[in-house]
């Protein structure tokens, strides 16, 4: 598939993740103001611990794409998806009795959960174990349409499934009951759609698929693979979440909710990157030694500059825009910290890519490996950060871990020493925002003014310096010239 193939499949993935923030931005205050900030932060702590049971996945989502996207033969894909889905239904049901068992006592030991919540969180963890066997048998599905580029259709169950899986709950909020017990079970409910669907497509385009086809060898041959991807799946999410377990153990749940908040803002702009991550990784895996090396490169540069566009804007703009969504009582705490971790979400966006190449080339325990050594440092960096200087010393230890992991990826996928220079003018430019904000803290039309010169000035640095940004506003400038000859 050529460059165009590249771009439209990059689009599709931006869509897929540009639907749940869209809906994001209506539910969460209906959310917080329905249910309480303790609440939220409890439900918060829930998904995190939720999330650490993709570990059990033991990497098969992602062993099964790289595997696929290197076979073309109807019998050798069924092999693979047929031992992948039979390994992660086993993981799914093991990992769901677990959670059920032990979710209960984590929470109720690490963190201080208002007495009043406990009888809630209780009830939730029934449901909480029947999402891991769907979540488990949903990925390597997700990795089967990705090894064919099937972008399209990937993202367009997705975006049904977040439309009903974020509306529903807060329906159920609103009209029936603001508890833990109404919510969780109305978000599980949810998701059971999309994993039919998904489902559905694989088998009938990789169908038909027979136990027969379960393959040992093969099956150790994934999880050779995918035991260092469940390792970095393990061990990334942890890293990413301790602030808020720091938080929540040192300065209480309420105070979750202020850090959270803005994060999953933040975070949430790091579509472009893992968009772009998603849409490379087959073609990473196809691929190669200096091809798949220079492929990366290309896209290093052209996300430094065109995220860095984005970032700089987000930074001038998350004050105004956190007081006009949540209020000027949390805007005064969160856009602090909205714009602390803006800086953090530009590095560790540009990692994306070397660590996808770094999976994509067959060496996933490179990362898994630094994941394990940096664990240790990061959490005491983090915990003295978070008790003398509270939720922003949180902010400040995230952002300080994102260029060491950035350096250490960059370094070992043997990234091009001459181009490390493309990444300094794209992070001065959002310093530069940064620092301004800090010093001149404008007001709304101020901030649209300044946000318009950072569009201007940092895009016209892209397309300057970016062949591949610069190609794209060539083909957009001639289709437009085209749609306007064909009116």
């Amino acid at each position: 598939m050529n460059a165009r193939g590249i771009r439209t499949n990059f689009m599709f993935n931006v869509a897929g993740a540009l639907a749940p923030l869209i809906i994001a931005l209506v539910t969460v205050p209906i959310y917080v103001s329905h249910i309480g900030a303790a609440r939220y932060g409890a439900l918060s702590i829930v998904w995190v611990l939720l999330g650490y049971f993709g570990f059990l996945d033991l990497g098969m989502s992602r062993a099964s794409a790289n595997a696929l996207a290197k076979h073309e033969e109807a019998r050798e894909r069924s092999s693979i998806l047929v031992t992948a889905f039979a390994i992660n239904l086993a993981l799914g049901v093991a990992g769901g009795l677990v959670l059920y068992i032990g979710g209960r006592v984590f929470l109720q030991y690490l963190l201080d959960v208002p007495p009043e919540l406990e009888g809630e969180l209780d009830s939730v963890f029934p449901w909480l174990a029947c999402v891991v066997p769907m979540t488990l048998l949903t990925g390597v599905a997700s990795g089967a349409l990705e090894s064919r580029e099937r972008f399209l259709t990937i993202n367009a169950l997705q975006i049904a499934g977040s439309i009903v899986g974020q509306v529903l709950p807060v329906l159920c909020a609103v009209l029936v009951s603001p508890s833990l017990s109404v919510v969780v079970p109305a978000a599980v409910l949810a998701r059971f759609p999309l994993f039919l669907l998904m489902l559905a497509f694989v088998i009938r385009r990789e169908g038909p698929l027979s136990l027969t086809s379960f393959d040992r060898p093969r099956a150790g041959a994934l999880l050779n693979y995918g035991g260092w991807i469940s390792v970095t799946n393990f061990l990334a999410p942890l890293i990413v979440s301790l602030d808020q377990l720091v938080i929540g153990s040192a300065l209480g749940l309420a105070a979750v909710t202020y850090y959270v908040v803005p994060l999953n803002v933040v975070l949430r702009t790091q579509i472009f990157a893992a968009a772009l991550s998603r849409t490379l990784f087959p073609r990473m895996s196809r691929l190669q030694g200096d091809d798949a090396r220079r492929l990366t490169e290309s896209a290093i540069g052209t996300l430094a500059h065109g995220y860095a566009v984005a970032c700089s804007v987000a930074i001038v703009l998350i004050g105004p825009f956190m007081n006009l969504w949540m209020g000027p009582d949390f805007a005064v705490v969160a856009a602090p910290i909205a714009e602390i971790l803006m800086i953090g979400a530009w590095i560790n966006g540009i990692a994306f890519l070397p660590f996808a190449h770094l999976q994509g080339q067959g060496r996933p325990d490179i990362i898994s490996k630094y994941l394990a050594l940096e664990l240790f440092p990061f959490l005491l960096v983090l915990w003295l950060a978070t008790r003398h200087f509270g939720i922003e010393g949180s902010a400040y230890a995230w952002v300080a871990r994102a260029p060491v992991h950035l350096l250490f990826l960059l370094a070992m996928m043997r990234f091009e020493k001459t181009r490390y220079a493309q990444l300094v003018l794209p992070f001065g430019c959002v310093m530069t925002a940064f620092v301004l904000v800090r010093l001149v803290r404008p007001g709304l039309f101020e901030s649209l003014l300044i946000a318009s010169a950072f569009a201007v000035s940092t895009s016209a640095i892209a397309f300057a310096i970016d062949q591949n940004i610069k190609s794209l506003f060539a083909r957009l400038k001639g289709e437009a010239i085209a749609l306007k000859d064909a009116a």
